[in-house]
């Protein structure tokens, strides 16, 4: 356990020496100034008859899980995997004291533990712009539990990144893969019913299941199995290639 947490430790700290996550949370800061600007805008147009007093916090959210988090997950695991095959750098992972096994879970667990930390900042983030907007702070506990919450799905994200990983040599085949699937499995999921329900990406809002929600237990259950079901089969699949493969 000891060499699989100073593992992950050390594949994290290679995801944030690179300066494009960085600039990826400036956007995601700055997409979140913007949609306050078009607040104010609305009311300077309108001579202050109409003022949007909303939840900023809780609007952001989509972004941030549906498009921000995605993005992140297909970079970071293609760089932690297609990029360092490519550049022949991978050997060295496998030349440490680890199973391959623990050598694919740390870097998978680095990617999962970078996108936590993106989906905490943009929650700062947005706390900080509605409260320089004068808007309510009332559900904010409530919004940070969302935030929290809506970190479980991104396990079958990097999952899913990582067996598409598997299966190309190549960073940016791998990447665009990564996005086409991720396309391709959200559009089943708002326009084919009740098939798309069945895909993972169905629920990247997990809050929306769990907090407020009136479903009974066996609805949980089967989204719950649905999810985990995927991370386990993906996470599997991605195993077995891993293993039998010569780096």
């Amino acid at each position: 356990m000891k060499t699989l947490v100073l593992n992950t430790k050390n594949e994290l700290s290679k995801l944030l020496r690179k300066k494009k996550y960085i600039v990826i949370g400036i956007i995601g800061a700055l997409v979140c100034i913007l949609r306050l600007g078009g607040n104010v805008m609305i009311a300077k147009v309108s001579d202050g008859e109409v003022v949007i007093k909303s939840n900023l916090i809780t609007e952001m959210l989509g972004f941030v899980v549906d498009i921000l988090v995605p993005l992140i997950v297909f970079m970071a695991v293609t760089d932690l995997f297609a990029s360092e095959v490519q550049e022949d750098t991978f050997k060295e992972s496998l030349m440490r004291p680890l199973t391959r096994f623990k050598v694919m879970t740390s870097k998978s667990l680095a990617v999962f533990l970078l996108c936590c930390m993106t989906i905490l900042a943009m929650f700062v983030i947005c706390l900080a712009v509605q409260m320089v907007s004068g808007n309510s702070l009332a559900y904010v506990p409530q919004t940070l539990a969302a935030y929290v919450v809506d970190m479980v799905p991104v396990l079958a994200l990097v999952a899913m990144a990582v067996f598409i990983n598997m299966l190309s040599k190549s960073p940016t085949l791998a990447m665009l893969l990564c996005i086409a699937v991720y396309i391709f499995f959200k559009y089943l999921n708002y326009y084919v019913s009740p098939a798309g329900q069945m895909i993972f990406t169905a629920y990247s809002q997990w809050h929306k299941i769990w907090i407020g929600s009136l479903l009974p237990l066996g609805a949980l259950l089967s989204k719950v199995g649905i999810l985990f079901g995927s991370v386990l089969i993906l996470y599997t699949l991605s195993y077995i290639i891993f293993d039998g493969k010569d780096y």
